[in-house]
């Protein structure tokens, strides 16, 4: 991203939805228009900056819980550790063993299929992921420790809000 890059919500934007709906409050809007804005933004970075390493957000959801564990996985297992359908995880998976990286065996029962990854799979995770750490690190380079500790406190706040909505 462009250093001098800023993200603003437009105020003209917000006054004219605070004028149509009184009751929407303009200090909410103008955050979430922040956060909503800023969160495009990091993702589309890191998924560019992953696309050079030959990996996608989607990827790394499955190969870091195999590498994390270093044994074999159950598409329910990755699809539980990553947060996405079992659907997603098979058509992931269907990619990264057409690719090489991982493969599918049996389990002793012969009922369930195992995810693990290959030796390529091993070196490019092991190779990968710490500049894919330093990615991060580099996006967060600003944050002292006093704003880590309060974007954390934040965005769990927003998780509470998130899960209330979800349940209304």
């Amino acid at each position: 991203m462009n250093s001098d890059f800023k993200i603003n919500a437009d105020p003209r934007r917000i006054n004219l939805l605070t004028e149509k709906f009184p009751n929407v409050d303009s200090q909410s809007l103008n955050t979430l228009i922040l956060f909503v804005q800023t969160a495009h933004e990091v993702y589309n970075g890191v998924s560019s900056r992953l696309s050079e390493y030959g990996l996608s957000v989607g990827n790394l959801k499955i190969l870091m819980p195999l590498f994390l564990h270093e044994r074999a996985l159950t598409p329910s297992e990755l699809a539980e550790y990553s947060g996405v359908t079992r659907s997603t995880v098979t058509s992931v998976i269907d990619k990264l063993e057409r690719d090489g990286i991982i493969r599918r065996s049996t389990l002793t029962d012969r009922r369930m299929t195992a995810i693990s990854l290959t030796d390529e799979g091993e070196q490019l995770m092991t190779e990968r992921i710490p500049l894919f750490i330093q990615l991060f690190a580099d996006l967060l380079n600003e944050f002292t420790q006093e704003d880590h500790v309060l974007f954390a406190t934040l965005l769990n706040k927003l998780s509470s809000g998130l899960e209330q909505i979800k349940r209304e």
